[in-house]
Parts: structure tokens; C-alpha cells; sequence
């Protein structure tokens, strides 16, 4: 978790200056390529997605030997295969949620916020 917020404390300033020279360059060339509207809309979804993560890990790292100690069905000894197993079927689940998303309008109303700017 400590990683996770260096990495948005260099990420986080970048971004936003990317956004400024977005904005030079577009007021420059007389373009207007994002208007104010979507860089504030995808401004404030990067920052709730990023505290949303953070309490989310927090959440989880610390109950997490209680919910293994009270709720698992089995154990898994930690190897490589474990690894490569449970990467595939969280991307698998990863892929297979976002898509429903797009298919199922009830899964859609939750994620139209993601294609909105």
C-alpha cells in the first residue's frame, strides 16, 4: 500500500501537467481536443478511483487473516502455479465483467460513468 501511494504522489502531478500542456497546445492551435467539463469529470474519477483503492487494500490487508481464519473452505500453498492460476482467472473475471457491462443494461448504468469523457 505504501508503494501504491508513491507511485500517485509522482503520477497524480504528471498527469495533471499533462493536461495543462493539453490544454496550451489545443488553446494554441485554436482546437479545443478536451473541453473543461471532461478534464474536471476525468479529474475527479481518478482522484475517487485512487481513494477508493486505498481504502479498498487498507480494508483488505488488515482483515485478512481474519476472513482466511473464519471463512476459507481450503488452503492453497503459495507456488507458482497458484499464482499463474489465480492471475488468469481474475483477468478472466476482469474481462468477463467489463464485457457484461457493455451487453447487460442493468450492468451498464454503473459503468457508463467509465466511457463518459
Amino acid at each position: 500500500m505504501e508503494q501504491y501511494g508513491k507511485i500517485l504522489i509522482i503520477a497524480m502531478p504528471i498527469f495533471l501537467l499533462l493536461i495543462i500542456i493539453e490544454k496550451i497546445y489545443g488553446y494554441y492551435k485554436g482546437i479545443n481536443y478536451a473541453p473543461v467539463i471532461n478534464s474536471i469529470s476525468s479529474i475527479c474519477s481518478g482522484m475517487a478511483n485512487a481513494v477508493k483503492d486505498v481504502l479498498g487494500l487498507s480494508v483488505s490487508i488488515f482483515s485478512y487473516e481474519w476472513l482466511v481464519s473464519k471463512m476459507a473452505i481450503f488452503t492453497l500453498e503459495a507456488s507458482v502455479y497458484t499464482y499463474i492460476i489465480a492471475f488468469l482467472v481474475i483477468d478472466f473475471y476482469g474481462y468477463w465483467t467489463h464485457r457484461w457491462s457493455h451487453l447487460i443494461n442493468f450492468f451498464w448504468n454503473k459503468h457508463a460513468i467509465h466511457h463518459s469523457a
